[in-house]
């Protein structure tokens, strides 16, 4: 470029009937500003000293694989050269690709030397840091995982939590091997059921590990616990078995003729009814049965909050008679 500007200074105009310089004057005094300027651009410039931060992107991550630790997502780069060149460096796209179009699970040791960055030509790189990036390659997988209620506290007095819904049942979470492989259930932050004498919907947060936080992040699910009164376990003997649906006038009567059943009661009707018996109604059904003898179940009633369980015998002897003639 010197060169070209000394030619151009250096040049003496010919005689005036010297037919090139009277054409052409016009055109070499514009080369001559041209090549000034281009001079003062590429060496007259000021070169400076600069530390830029250059993003750090991921390519060609196969499908099944997952990056596992946590690395420097921007490099800090000291380069020099022009300022103009170096100040137009944050309007380009600068990055430090890593391409891991062939990586395997494991470890993984990136080099950052100064080819890996492509500067604009006139920027050299005087140092990146850090030199090198480590990155931890595992298996993606993926688990569904049930969720599990913990709670603080007692539901009030003679009540129980019964049991507890979660909506969603099941969370299903993509993930490292390394965090998800021993991973059986999710469990919720304690849920406070102090005094509770019914059932209640919640909303609760899980109780998360920052491994599995970091990847779902923080996660509500919605609660729904069932409340009931504690019972205490009866035995209720000699409850009559009445029969029902019987064609007239045909007679019927049941072998044994009472029976026994077992019952969770609630806490508070067995500490009110002495006697339970009247609670409970036993019945068999003759329905469209002609005269005969029959086995039949046993269907019992009540009006209690009462579970029963037992039943004591499920089926009685029916036999049914039709009535006597005379002759």
């Amino acid at each position: 470029m010197e060169k070209l500007v000394k030619q151009v200074i250096g040049f003496r105009p010919q005689r005036r009937d010297s037919l090139p310089w009277t054409k052409n004057w016009a055109i070499k005094l514009l080369s001559l500003f041209f090549a000034l300027f281009l001079w003062y651009f590429v060496v007259g410039e000021d070169k400076v000293d600069m530390t830029v931060h250059i993003p750090v992107e991921i390519v060609n991550l196969p499908r099944d694989l997952v990056i596992s630790n946590q690395f420097k997502k921007q490099l800090e780069v000291t380069v020099t050269g022009p300022r103009g060149l170096i100040r137009g460096i944050a309007n380009q796209h600068v990055s430090r690709a890593v391409d891991l179009s062939k990586a395997t699970p494991g470890s993984m040791l990136v080099r950052n030397d100064e080819d890996a960055i492509s500067f604009p030509r006139g920027i050299r790189v005087l140092r990146i840091q850090p030199p090198y990036i480590t990155l931890l390659l595992d298996r993606l997988i993926r688990r569904e995982l049930p969720i599990k209620a913990v709670f603080n506290g007692k539901a009030g007095r003679g009540y129980k939590v019964e049991s507890v819904s979660f909506e969603p049942p099941i969370l299903s979470l993509t993930g490292p091997q390394a965090v998800l492989g021993d991973q059986v259930q999710l469990t919720t932050i304690p849920i406070d059921i102090h005094n509770l004498t019914g059932s209640v919907t919640r909303e609760v947060s899980l109780d998360l590990k920052p491994s599995i936080s970091e990847l779902i992040g923080e996660t509500t699910v919605t609660a729904h616990l069932t409340v009931v009164e504690k019972t205490i376990t009866r035995k209720i003997s000699n409850i009559p078995i009445s029969i029902q649906h019987l064609t007239s006038p045909n007679t019927a009567v049941t072998i044994p003729k009472t029976i026994l059943i077992r019952a969770d009661i609630p806490l508070s009707l067995n500490s009110k009814v002495k006697n339970l018996q009247p609670l409970f109604t036993a019945t068999v059904s003759a329905n469209n049965l002609p005269p005969g003898k029959y086995t039949i179940p046993i269907q019992i009633e009540t009006e209690a909050q009462a579970k029963i369980f037992e039943i004591s015998p499920a089926t009685v002897t029916l036999i049914i008679k039709a009535p006597f003639k005379k002759k």
